[in-house]
């Protein structure tokens, strides 16, 4: 009986595994029409997200946003989706130090053609000034050093 339900587990693993990769793979790029694209598309970034983690700020020419969120952010995490004036929002979320304490913080970037633009700061939920976004944005460029 034992031998039964362990064949029974391994068929349903080799099953769902493949199912659950598969529908959790793809991009968050506007091209989603293969469903079924490789499962490892999941863990790359999409072509607007490289283009902006992958770009510097002229405040800070000698690292790349990614680099900068990775030196000062835990979990950074990066997304991109449509915005209603037909753009790309590229959207970069992880953990910082706000006052001594822990939090989340969410930097939007306007991506037009091929420049980009901060736009939006909000920490634990609350929206932030353009300058709060600016010296935060300077000091993920400080922690690079």
């Amino acid at each position: 009986m034992l031998i039964k339900k362990k064949r029974v587990m391994l068929m349903i693993s080799a099953v769902l595994i493949p199912l659950l990769l598969t529908g959790c793979s793809g991009s968050s790029s506007s091209d989603s029409s293969d469903v079924f694209s490789d499962p490892l598309d999941y863990f790359t970034d999409s072509v607007n997200v490289s283009s902006v983690k992958d770009a510097s700020l002229s405040s800070c020419p000698s690292a790349t946003l990614g680099e900068m969120a990775d030196a000062f952010m835990s979990d950074a995490s990066w997304t991109d989706f449509p915005s209603s004036t037909g753009s790309t929002i590229v959207e970069l979320t992880g953990g910082i130090s706000y006052d001594g304490y822990p939090a989340d913080a969410i930097i939007q970037f306007d991506l037009y053609g091929d420049s980009f633009e901060a736009v939006y700061l909000g920490i634990n939920d609350v929206d932030q000034s353009k300058l709060v976004l600016s010296a935060l944005l300077g000091k993920m460029c400080d922690a690079t050093y």
